[in-house]
């Protein structure tokens, strides 16, 4: 009994796991990574869930400065496709929105670099800074979605993959 509730602890790290991509420049979302449940009564045609997460790691034996690092990640199991409308287009879309949420991270990761040395600036300042940041990636997702009609412009929404490209490098060179 002891070895199949290994196993089973095992598996279930295993799936746990499975349900979150870290963003990362080389990997690219894929249809089968959208195994989240369609909304009911959705016009749109997918939903991307990303979230802009931090973790603090152990502060310098040397400097004592506190070390925050920050990422974006992507929830499989929150995240959905109607396949009946798929096409390379809308996963490109939604590729944008997890690009648009590691944007932020990295703006996040600079102005905690900026104003967070110690745990009195995080307890100070973080939570200001993780809302400021937190509510203009809002924004820009919602212009990004509103502008692009979704994905179906398609000059605009190449416009838009231009400028995020951009973005991402400019934003990865100032973390």
């Amino acid at each position: 009994m002891k070895y199949k509730l290994t196993i089973l602890i095992l598996c279930l790290g295993i799936f746990a796991s499975s349900q979150i991509i870290e963003w990362s420049p080389i990997t690219k979302l894929h249809k089968n990574d959208f195994q989240g449940k369609i909304p009911d009564n959705t016009i749109n045609h997918a939903g991307t869930a990303y979230n802009i997460g931090y973790e603090i790691l152990p502060n310098s034996i040397w400097t004592g400065n506190m070390k925050i690092r920050t990422y974006a990640t992507f929830n499989t199991s929150e995240s959905w496709l109607n396949e009946a409308f798929y096409t390379d287009d809308i996963l490109n879309h939604e590729q944008k929105h997890f690009d648009i949420a590691q944007i932020f991270a990295y703006k996040l990761q600079h102005l905690i670099n900026k104003e967070i040395k110690s745990s009195k600036d995080f307890n100070a300042k973080f939570e200001m800074i993780n809302k400021l940041i937190g509510d203009e990636c809002i924004s820009f997702q919602r212009k990004y979605d509103a502008e692009t009609d979704h994905g179906t412009i398609a000059d605009v929404q190449k416009k838009y993959d231009q400028d995020i490209r951009q973005l991402l490098e400019e934003n990865r060179k100032h973390k």
